[in-house]
């Protein structure tokens, strides 16, 4: 996936200036300069995927685990680089939004996994609402169609590693390397943007149906 460019970069802004009343309630923008502050956000959010990505292929090396885990990081990869034909500065915009939330997703779900079972995230963001953001800003019903997908891939990996005693192994051996000093290798996108979210619970999150 190329990045965005400043062309593309003036189409984001006049599609968000269209967008933005059909955002989602919870999303706050400031009155002078949302949706120049949600432009700005959505750029580091499409940049900041190939920085995750090999976030977890340096995991996979370090860590010594294949299988389904390896595999989910391939498909992340693969989203980006699938082959798109498009005839407008528009289709391209939408095109780098999808591909980035589809792949930010997916790591999010692997993220957690490990996080969870193992207590050896890769990501140390909590992109939740950031990819929120996203998500009210593709719109339903194609943002919850990806959300599915997503699940489905991981309720694939959480079924692999279960019945994979190496790879449950080499995790908890990782984990035990690792240091309980938080991590910050990666801003948090929606701390440096001017953009909050105003939820009743910090834990929420977005219902499929």
């Amino acid at each position: 996936m190329l990045p965005l460019s400043a062309q593309t970069s003036e189409f984001l802004v006049a599609y968000l200036n269209e967008r933005v009343k059909h955002l989602h309630h919870s999303i706050n923008l400031r009155e002078n300069d949302g949706t120049a502050a949600l432009a700005s956000f959505i750029e580091r959010y499409v940049e900041l995927v190939p920085d995750f990505i090999r976030a977890f292929e340096d995991f996979l090396s370090m860590a010594d685990v294949a299988g389904e885990i390896a595999r989910q990081v391939v498909t992340a990869k693969e989203f980006l680089d699938a082959p798109v034909e498009l005839v407008s500065s528009e289709e391209s915009l939408e095109a780098h939004m999808y591909q980035a939330y589809l792949a930010h997703r997916l790591l999010e779900e692997l993220n957690d996994v490990l996080n969870a079972s193992y207590h050896c995230p890769v990501i140390p963001v909590d992109m939740t609402r950031s990819n929120l953001i996203v998500h009210h800003i593709i719109g339903e019903p194609f943002a919850n169609q990806i959300d599915g997908a997503i699940q489905l891939l991981n309720d694939k990996l959480i079924v692999a590693i279960n019945a994979d005693g190496v790879m449950q192994t080499k995790l908890k051996s990782y984990a035990a390397t690792l240091s309980n000093d938080p991590i910050t290798r990666y801003p948090c996108l929606t701390d440096s943007s001017n953009i909050r979210l105003l939820f009743k619970s910090q834990n929420s999150r977005v219902r499929l149906h």
